[in-house]
């Protein structure tokens, strides 16, 4: 079991079966970790906290696909792309400050010739390494690899036409015979949908699909204006009648084929319109944007962003550390966005749990990174009252 603490007390984890846990002092205590000088202090809230508990690395952005949507702008390799000893020194960093999780990904990770070696490496550090494929190139001998990896998840949005609407033509079938390959091989195998407009009704049939293939889980993600995906958004971004209904549904499916669904942190305002207890989202670890908190977004050349999915900050890896502790406006600017909130999100009942919904969305839509989300159905419903 890994663990570290916070002022609330800590964070502890582990693989069989994989949990992420945050616990109190006492339960600190119990498991006879012993004290912490973070404990110097009457606040026990969970805010801010000491380290981000996973980091999504794009090892490359080398890719084949050319997809239409791609958020990363994949395709040729990032100027400055970190190299071995490179990557295993930003690992190293990562260890250092206690982080969980490393989920790599790419462009095509695949293309990276290192990638094993990266993965172990990882190993090596206590960090748990996690990997996004499109499914393209693996091979019944790379799968048997591919243990290395606490879960594997392949890019799926669809099936039938919903296959190829964000990605390239013939990805589906790399991609459906990638989660064979992975399940065969019994490596543990999830399927990453990214949820638009056009494909929003056919999330019955993935479920279904997914059965079949007795994977894990089907994570659910909100389509972004990221990279070459930006110049669709408008078109492409889900409806206000899909964000209501979208628990729901998931709900529905997740039941029926027995399936865990799971949703990224963009679509946390559509959840919280349901009006879930607090004490239970709380409980469960349920947050909205925790950019440069809960998580960062690394690019293959070392840059650091809040998420994989805003802008970048300026700041590498190799700076990390020293920009962390000297309080960065950057770091600073996503940590206390809550203080600053603008209507609906300074009165919502959930303003410290969703934190005002995607930021990237806002930056886009409004121009203006501190806006609240413009998709939220609370944000959607108080223009149309005219506040």
């Amino acid at each position: 079991m890994k663990y570290r603490f916070e002022n609330f007390g800590g964070i502890i984890a582990g693989e069989e079966p994989p949990f992420l846990a945050f616990v109190d002092r006492d339960y600190m205590r119990n498991l006879g970790l012993g004290e912490s000088h973070l404990w110097q202090t009457e606040d026990r809230s969970i805010g801010q906290l000491s380290a981000p508990t996973e980091v999504h690395f794009a090892i490359t952005n080398r890719c084949s696909g050319s997809c239409p949507h791609c958020y990363m702008d994949a395709g040729a390799v990032d100027e400055g792309e970190l190299d071995i000893e490179q990557f295993k020194a930003a690992l190293d960093i990562l260890a250092d400050m206690n982080v969980f999780h490393i989920a790599l990904g790419g462009g095509d990770a695949l293309l990276r010739p290192d990638l094993f070696e990266i993965a172990a490496y990882a190993r090596e550090k206590g960090l748990v390494p996690n990997l996004t494929i499109s499914g393209a190139g693996l091979t019944k001998e790379i799968a048997q690899k591919m243990k290395i990896f606490g879960q594997v998840n392949v890019s799926i949005d669809g099936v039938g036409e919903n296959g190829s609407l964000f990605r390239s033509n013939g990805m589906f079938a790399s991609a459906d015979r990638a989660l064979d390959l992975l399940i065969e091989a019994k490596v543990p195998a999830g399927i990453n949908c990214v949820v638009g407009r056009k494909n929003f009704n056919g999330i019955g049939k993935l479920f279904e699909y997914a059965s079949k293939k007795n994977v894990n889980e089907i994570e659910f993600l909100r389509f972004k204006p990221s990279g070459r995906g930006a110049q669709f958004f408008l078109q492409q971004r889900t409806t206000y009648e899909q964000n209501i209904s979208l628990i729901t549904v998931l709900d529905e499916f997740s039941r029926q084929f027995n399936i865990t669904a799971k949703i990224d942190c963009s679509f946390i305002p559509m959840l919280c319109r349901h009006n879930p207890p607090i004490e239970i989202l709380k409980a469960s670890g349920t947050y909205g944007c925790e950019a440069g908190n809960v998580l960062l977004g690394i690019r293959s050349n070392g840059s650091v962003s809040g998420c994989s999915f805003l802008k970048g900050s300026g700041i590498s890896i190799f700076g990390l550390q020293q920009a962390v502790k000297d309080k960065k406006e950057y770091f600073e600017r996503l940590k206390n966005w809550t203080q600053n909130a603008a209507e609906p999100c300074k009165s919502c009942t959930y303003l410290n749990v969703c934190r005002g919904g995607c930021h990237a969305v806002s930056e886009y839509v409004t121009g203006n990174f501190d806006e609240p989300d413009p998709d939220c159905p609370f944000v959607v419903e108080y223009k149309k009252e005219g506040r």
